[in-house]
C-alpha cells in the first residue's frame, strides 16, 4: 500500500474513535433526522444513520454518522454542497474496515471536473478517476436536491433521467426515476410519494443494477422519509444486503 494513503487512512481511523468519544451538545443541536434501517421483514433494526445539518440554509444534511444498534459508531460520512447541490462534495469512511469514498470538485480550463476516489473494503488500493460534470450528475446525497429541482415533473408521472455516480465502477451509471404506487415503498401512506430508480438503457440487459430502489418522500416538505432497497453499507460479513429505511425528522 501507498505509505501516505496508508498515513491516512489511519488517521481517518483515529478521528473516527476520537469523534465516538466527545459527541456534544452541538451535536445534538444540529441532529436533524434519524434513519432506521430494517431488515425487509422488519423483523431486526440493522443500523442508524443519524443525520446532522450544520449549515442553517440549507434543508439538506451535512454530516451522516452510522451506528450500530447498541449506538457504537462503525461509519461517518461528510458533505459539502459549496459547489453542487446534485453533485456535492463527500468524504465517507467505514470504520470497520477499508473502505471509502471521496469526491472533489475541480475546476478545468475546459469544463468543471470531478475527481472521484474509492478504495473497497477488501482491498488496500484506492484508485480516482476524474469526470467530466453535467447538470444531469447526481453524486450520493445530492440525490435529495436532484429530486426536489424534479419534483413537479416527478409528481406528474413524467420520467427524469439522471448520470448517477457508482464510486466501485469510478464512473456514473444513466438511471430513470419515476413516480409508482406508495406501497412499493412499504409504507400504507397517502401523504407519500414514492419514487423508483430503475437502470436505464442497455443496463437492464446486461443485468446490472437489476433490482429497483424505491423512495418515499413526504408530499409537503419534500423530504425523504423512506428508502427500500440495496444499503450502501455492507453487513458486519462484508456481504451486501437490503434495507428498509424510515427517517424521522427533528
Amino acid at each position: 500500500m501507498n505509505r501516505p494513503r496508508t498515513i491516512q487512512y489511519c488517521l481517518l481511523i483515529v478521528a473516527g474513535l476520537l469523534w465516538q468519544s466527545s459527541y456534544s451538545a452541538n451535536d445534538e443541536a444540529n441532529l436533524w433526522a434519524i434513519g432506521t434501517a430494517w431488515t425487509p421483514d422488519k423483523s431486526d433494526v440493522l443500523y442508524r444513520e443519524y443525520h446532522f445539518a450544520e449549515n442553517p440554509d440549507l434543508d439538506l444534511t451535512t454530516r451522516v454518522q452510522y451506528r450500530r444498534p447498541d449506538g457504537s459508531v462503525f461509519a461517518e460520512k461528510t458533505i459539502d454542497y459549496s459547489r453542487s447541490l446534485t453533485a456535492p462534495e463527500i468524504q465517507h469512511v467505514d470504520y470497520r474496515n477499508s473502505a471509502r469514498i471521496n469526491t472533489e470538485f475541480l475546476d478545468d480550463a475546459r469544463s468543471a471536473m470531478i475527481k472521484v476516489g474509492f478504495q473497497a473494503h477488501d482491498s488496500e488500493r484506492y484508485r480516482e478517476e476524474l469526470l467530466t460534470y453535467r447538470e444531469t450528475v447526481v453524486v450520493d446525497a445530492g440525490f435529495d436536491p436532484f429530486v426536489r429541482k424534479h419534483w413537479q415533473s416527478l409528481i406528474a408521472g413524467t420520467s427524469v433521467g439522471a448520470a448517477m455516480l457508482v464510486p466501485s465502477r469510478l464512473d456514473t451509471v444513466r438511471i430513470s426515476l419515476t413516480k409508482t404506487d406508495h406501497g412499493f415503498c412499504d409504507v400504507d401512506n397517502a401523504d407519500i410519494y414514492c419514487f423508483v430508480a430503475r437502470p436505464a438503457g442497455m443496463l437492464r440487459a446486461v443485468g446490472w443494477f437489476v433490482d429497483p430502489i424505491y423512495i418515499g418522500y413526504d408530499k409537503d416538505s419534500k423530504r425523504l422519509k423512506n428508502f427500500n432497497g440495496i444499503s450502501n453499507l455492507r453487513d458486519d460479513n462484508n456481504q451486501t444486503r437490503t434495507v428498509l429505511i424510515s427517517f424521522e425528522y427533528f
